[in-house]
């Protein structure tokens, strides 16, 4: 799993990157408020351990900032304020949880396993295909976290190709998954226009693959 550490203290970030890299975590570290936005746009993380007083911006502000993206990467704020206050300012704009500083190694470790099988627990509502995230639940689609405004049988589509990545879909099994009245003079018509709108609106030819004379698929991708 991906987690994004957003802490400005090198040796601080360093021992926390060392913790979770010794459970097989893949770790990324951001020394600010404008790196980490960079991390973010660029890779889907499962979780976000974020510091509160940043050099170059506020690690609230940032939480704000990814909760408005709609990026659904778990955030794990650590501050050294205990003011309850502070904590639920932060849970109420949507941290999932919050540590005080200072805090023990096992208790941090602890925390983030638990934030993570929350995620794992949830992560069948949710696909990711490089830039591209499509949530089941609301049927939104964003891209580099923008709303990607498809049409229902578009949508339909697309996430029946991206819930079964590599396996290849017949023109006719699309047509029969949308529950499209057709004849077969328009058959491969119909389906066509439909992947050419999606690829369109993705600003993406490549995600949606061709198989001559058989029909689409979607290549598994990294998130990153």
């Amino acid at each position: 799993m991906d987690i994004l550490v957003v802490e400005d203290d090198r040796a601080n970030a360093d021992l926390i990157c060392k913790l979770l890299k010794q459970q097989a975590y893949r770790v990324d570290v951001a020394p600010g408020y404008h790196t980490a936005l960079g991390c973010i746009d660029t890779t889907r993380y499962h979780l976000i351990i974020l510091d509160w007083n940043l050099p170059d911006g506020d690690g609230y502000e940032l939480l704000k900032e990814t909760r408005e993206l709609l990026i659904d990467s778990s955030v794990l704020m650590l501050s050294a304020n205990t003011d309850v206050a502070y904590r639920v300012k932060a849970l109420n704009s949507g941290a999932d949880d919050y540590l005080c500083k200072p805090y023990s190694h096992i208790e941090l470790l602890a925390r983030v396993k638990s934030l993570l099988r929350r995620t794992s627990s949830n992560k069948n509502t949710t696909i990711t295909l490089g830039a591209v995230t499509i949530c089941k639940n609301s049927r939104e689609v964003r891209c580099h976290h923008q709303p990607v405004m498809l049409t229902s049988t578009e949508y339909d589509i697309l996430e029946t190709l991206a819930s079964n990545p590599d396996k290849i879909f017949t023109k006719s099994a699309l047509l029969n998954m949308i529950h499209t009245d057709y004849n077969t003079a328009l058959t491969s018509n119909i389906i066509e226009v439909h992947i050419k709108n999606i690829r369109k609106k993705l600003k993406n030819k490549e995600m949606i693959t061709t198989v001559r004379n058989v029909g689409y698929k979607i290549t598994c991708q990294e998130s990153s």
